[in-house]
């Protein structure tokens, strides 16, 4: 008879094993720690680079937005023309140009020096208010000149070859414009040669009788047509005869380095700019928020530009000390500035538009109990426009005055050409309203109950006449 065996050591057959369950679970609560772990990391790294790329974009939004508007208002010849070539309409500037022009005509003149020597010595008193007269002469010949179309062909010239010669001398792609070291200048002798040309056909011994004029272009170095002016009426004219200086001083290899820089720095900005705006919304947690947060640097950085440019032109203001030349330099201030603030103004519009869109779209409380009282009150009013519009006295007004409704529509449309200032944009959407007017009043008279209208809309149909009655009283034959 075989000997009874021991029982199996450990749990019971069908029972759980206690402890691998527990180590089990103990292992699974690991990984569940160690992935929570991992994804509190990876969120904390995306908060993080989100809001580094929001400063990023916050400084290069700024940076690029002045860098376009700085290199389309220096280096771009087509922008420089459209900005500069009008200039030479502007009456303040012509004041400016022609005070200037006669103070430097003055010096080849001389009319002081000139009645003192032909005066006899009893009349040398008479010098003074002679140089007066001759000074007021030049000078209403000089400002008649720059009204002139003379002028503003060889302003349109000079102004687009100076800025183009310029920006490649800039560019390191010519030599300086002048022939001195390191200078680059704005040369009006050619428009001082015109004028004085001018001035002599109606005094033409006021330099002497037999001086001809030599031919100056814009296309002379400005030290060769100052040498051929000076030879002509025999006098030695200054070196700065004629001329504004722009880079002076060993300052133009300087400024040649910026100009590179800025080349380059310009589009690096803005594809910054760009990326990181896309980066940081990408890279966040809470992309609405990201969102406002990258709309609210934007638009901090353009109200500092805007700020930045009426300090600018409050310092230009008060930097000048001779009155005639003021309204010339804030007209050409504000020809150059006014478009970073229009263009920062326009931003701003822009943000706040998107920005309220985010707001009004977003998940806030209050911003979905507003929703739901401005969606009730739009009901509310949508209801009443409809039961209004199909209710049968107002269709019967419109279908009677349907005409005088049609003209006030074209007579309303007349008035927004007239007085609005117009672009294409609003001629289309004027040209909209005014057919969407015709539409609905068309639409609201075919509506009227036929019974009641007229087909030409005049009013209500007349209820046929009773037959006329015998002598007898008889309402007819029966």
């Amino acid at each position: 008879m075989d000997a009874p065996q021991d029982p199996p050591v450990g749990p019971p057959t069908g029972e759980p094993d206690v402890e691998a369950l527990k180590a089990e679970v103990s292992s699974l609560q690991d990984q569940v720690d160690q992935l929570s772990q991992q994804r509190v990391s990876r969120h904390r790294v995306r908060k993080v680079t989100a809001v580094f790329l929001v400063v990023v974009f916050a400084l290069t939004f700024v940076a690029s937005g002045v860098g376009i508007w700085l290199h389309r208002n220096t280096l771009n010849d087509d922008v420089w023309s459209e900005r500069v070539v009008p200039l030479g309409q502007d009456p303040e500037v012509q004041k400016a140009l022609a005070a200037w022009t006669t103070a430097e005509l003055m010096k080849v003149v001389d009319p002081k020096a000139l009645f003192q020597e032909a005066l006899p010595e009893r009349a040398q008193i008479l010098a003074v208010p002679l140089t007066s007269a001759v000074e007021g002469f030049v000078s209403d010949k000089v400002l008649e000149f720059y009204q002139s179309e003379a002028f503003e062909k060889i302003w349109t010239v000079a102004a687009t070859r100076a800025h183009d010669a310029a920006i490649r001398t800039l560019r390191g792609d010519q030599p300086a414009v002048t022939a001195d070291s390191d200078k680059v200048t704005i040369n009006f002798i050619p428009l001082i040669n015109a004028v004085l040309a001018e001035i002599l056909k109606e005094a033409p011994g006021l330099v002497g009788s037999d001086v001809k004029l030599p031919t100056v272009t814009v296309d002379d170095v400005p030290t060769a047509a100052r040498e051929k002016l000076g030879e002509a009426l025999g006098v030695d004219l200054g070196p700065n005869f004629g001329t504004f200086t722009v880079y002076d001083g060993g300052k133009l290899s300087t400024a040649q380095q910026a100009v590179r820089i800025f080349d380059a720095a310009v589009p690096i900005t803005t594809l910054i700019a760009v990326l990181s705006f896309v980066g940081a919304l990408l890279a966040s947690t809470r992309r609405r928020r990201t969102l406002l947060q990258l709309l609210g640097v934007a638009a901090v950085g353009a109200i500092l530009v805007r700020r930045i440019c009426f300090i600018l032109q409050d310092q230009v203001d008060g930097l000048i000390k001779v009155e005639t030349n003021r309204g010339a330099a804030n007209g050409v201030v504000d020809t150059f500035v006014n478009p970073l603030t229009d263009g920062a103004g326009t931003a701003l519009w822009i943000i706040g538009i998107v920005g309220a869109i985010a707001i009004l779209t977003g998940p806030y409380r209050w911003v979905a109990k507003l929703r739901s009282t401005v969606a009730g009150l739009f009901r509310s009013a949508g209801s009443m426009v409809n039961d209004r519009a199909n209710d049968d006295d107002t269709l019967r007004w419109v279908a009677r005055n349907v005409d005088a409704l049609r003209i006030a529509g074209y007579v309303l449309g007349a008035l927004l050409l007239w007085f609005l200032d117009l672009t294409w944009l609003k001629f289309f959407l004027i040209a909209l309203l005014v057919a969407a007017w015709q539409v609905a009043v068309a639409q609201l008279a075919g509506r009227a109950p036929v019974d009641e209208v007229p087909e030409d809309g005049a009013g209500p149909t007349e209820p046929p006449l009773a037959p006329p009655a015998d002598v007898t009283g008889a309402a007819g034959p029966s």
